[in-house]
C-alpha cells in the first residue's frame, strides 16, 4: 500500500483504471490511514462493478466534448457558440485534470489568472472584462451541472465562488436626432430591423428569426416563439410603421423568414454587424453604440411616455420587473426636463415665501 506522511497526516496514492488517485486521509494514525485507503479502493471497485450509481469522473477535456455535443442539441446556435468560446478559455487552465480534481480554490486561481491577463493585455489596448470572466464561470457551472446529470461523482466547484460585479454595463439611449441620422445611414435590411427594434423592443435575434407564419396582420401582432422562459415567448403589438414594413416584406418573402441569409432564403439572417458598424461610423457616433442599445432606447422611451413597468416588462419578455429596470436609462433631455421642473417649483416656492412675508396673497406652487 502506498501510504506516506505529508504535513503531519497520512496520504495514500495508487492507480485505478489508468488514473492516479492521490488523496489525504486526514489521519495521523497509520493504521487508520490504511483503512481509509482500503475503503477508497473498495468504493472505486464498487463503481466499476456497477454496485454504485455514481460514475468515476472523466477528464475535463473529455467532458467538454460531451457538454458541447449536448449544447448543440439543447441550446440556440449563438448560445452554443458562446459556450464553445468559454470552454476554449477554460481548457487552457483545466485541461488534463479530472472533474473531481477541480476545486473552488482552483476556480479562484482561474479568476486571478484571467485578471492578470486583463492587466497585461491592457498595455496593447485590449482587456478581459469581468463580464467576460463571469461568462466563462457560468459555462463552467453549467458544464458541472451536466456532469451531475450524467451521474458522475462530482461537486460543482463554482458553488460559493463570487462572480465579478458587472454594474449596469455599457448601455446607451439613442437620441431622436441620432435615430434619424442612423436610419438614413443604415443599409437594408439593417434599416428595417432597427426600425422594428425601436418600435417593439424585440431583441435583435428575435427580429432576425421572425417568420411569416408568426405575424398576425389582422390583430397586428408578432409572435416570438423563442426564449428560455415563458415570458420571452410572447406576442408584441406592431406600430403603424412596423405594420406597413412587415406587410411589404411578407409579400416579397421567398421563404419562411422575413430576413434571410444572403443567397439562402431558407435560412434566417444571422448578423448585421458589418452594416451596423458602417452606419455608426458614417454618423460619427462618439459613444459606444450597439444594435442592442435600440432595445434599451425603446424601454427608456416607453417609461418616458408613461408605460407602467409591469406592462413594459411583459413587452420586453422579462420574468422580473427588476430586469426591466436595468434597461431603463433616462435620456439627457429627460434629465434636463426633470431639473427644469424642479427649478420652476423651487422658484415658485421662493416667490410665494417673499410675497407671504410682505402680506401679499399667494397661490400654491405649481409644477409644469
Amino acid at each position: 500500500m502506498a501510504i506516506y506522511m505529508r504535513g503531519g497526516v497520512w496520504w495514500f496514492e495508487f492507480e485505478f483504471q489508468g488514473r492516479r488517485i492521490r488523496e489525504s486521509t486526514g489521519q495521523t494514525n497509520k493504521t487508520a490511514a490504511m483503512r481509509c485507503e482500503a475503503k477508497r479502493k473498495a468504493d472505486l471497485l464498487d463503481r466499476r462493478a456497477g454496485f454504485s450509481q455514481k460514475k468515476l469522473a472523466p477528464k475535463f477535456d473529455e467532458h467538454v466534448k460531451a457538454f458541447l455535443a449536448w449544447s448543440e442539441i439543447n441550446h440556440r446556435p449563438k448560445t452554443r457558440d458562446l459556450h464553445e468560446t468559454n470552454c476554449n478559455t477554460l481548457l487552457r487552465f483545466f485541461k488534463g485534470k479530472y472533474l473531481d480534481e477541480i476545486t473552488p480554490g482552483l476556480v479562484e486561481q482561474f479568476k486571478l489568472t484571467r485578471i492578470g491577463e486583463k492587466r497585461r493585455n491592457a498595455k496593447d489596448g485590449s482587456t478581459v472584462a469581468g463580464a467576460t470572466i463571469n461568462r466563462a464561470l457560468t459555462t463552467l457551472k453549467l458544464l458541472y451541472n451536466y456532469g451531475e446529470r450524467c451521474g458522475f461523482d462530482i461537486s460543482n466547484p463554482t458553488n460559493g465562488v463570487k462572480f465579478f460585479n458587472e454594474g449596469s454595463g455599457r448601455m446607451r439611449v439613442v437620441s431622436f436626432a441620432e435615430e434619424l441620422l442612423y436610419l438614413v445611414a443604415a443599409s437594408q435590411p439593417l434599416r428595417d430591423i432597427a426600425r422594428i427594434i425601436l418600435d417593439t423592443g424585440l431583441r435583435p435575434e428575435e427580429v432576425f428569426r421572425v417568420r411569416v407564419e408568426n405575424i398576425d396582420f389582422e390583430a397586428r401582432t408578432i409572435f416570438n416563439p423563442f426564449g428560455k422562459t415563458k415570458a420571452a415567448r410572447r406576442k408584441v403589438t406592431m406600430t403603424a410603421e412596423v405594420y406597413e414594413l412587415l406587410k411589404a416584406r411578407a409579400k416579397t418573402a421567398k421563404g419562411e423568414f422575413l430576413f434571410t441569409a444572403r443567397g439562402n432564403p431558407d435560412v434566417a439572417i444571422g448578423s448585421v454587424r458589418k452594416a451596423h458598424d458602417a452606419a455608426v461610423e458614417k454618423i460619427g457616433a462618439k459613444d459606444h453604440f450597439r444594435l442592442y442599445d435600440l432595445r434599451h432606447t425603446f424601454a427608456t422611451r416607453a417609461v418616458a411616455a408613461g408605460v407602467d413597468l409591469a406592462t413594459l416588462s411583459s413587452i420586453l419578455g422579462h420574468t422580473k420587473i427588476a430586469m426591466t429596470m436595468r434597461y431603463v436609462h433616462p435620456a439627457e433631455e429627460q434629465k434636463r426636463a426633470a431639473i427644469g421642473k424642479l427649478e420652476t417649483f423651487r422658484l415658485d416656492g421662493i416667490v410665494q415665501a417673499i410675497e407671504k412675508s410682505h402680506g401679499v396673497p399667494t397661490k400654491a406652487p405649481t409644477v409644469n
